[in-house]
């Protein structure tokens, strides 16, 4: 080998080169490794946030189908509330319309 140290110096060469190409793959392995890490945790972070928004959205569907509920029931009471009013309506003029009836009755019976 020592008449050839054209092939030794090649072969260290390449050694260096292939030494050197596997460090910096290791050192870009990791960083994308790192990555990974980072993005899976980032994942699972915003699985979690929508679980959690899911479970609120739920709670709110919820309320406000008892709101609704509520809603349709104070409206059905509106609904019979108008109702006695007009009623109560119809009997004062019922009343009133007695009223000045006997109030002429009177004034015809005084004369």
């Amino acid at each position: 080998m020592r008449d050839k140290p054209l092939i030794v110096s090649l072969l260290v060469g390449l050694i260096v080169v292939l030494v050197i190409g596997g460090v910096s793959l290791l050192v870009k392995m990791n960083s994308v490794s790192g990555e990974y890490k980072k993005k899976v945790a980032q994942t699972i972070s915003f699985q979690k946030a929508i679980e959690e928004l899911k479970e609120e959205n739920t709670s709110l569907n919820d309320k406000n189908d008892q709101l609704n509920k509520e809603i349709e029931g104070l409206n059905s009471n509106i609904t019979e509330l108008k109702t006695e009013i007009m009623k109560m309506e119809e009997l004062k003029n019922k009343l009133e319309e007695a009223l000045k009836d006997e109030l002429i009755e009177k004034k015809l019976q005084e004369n």
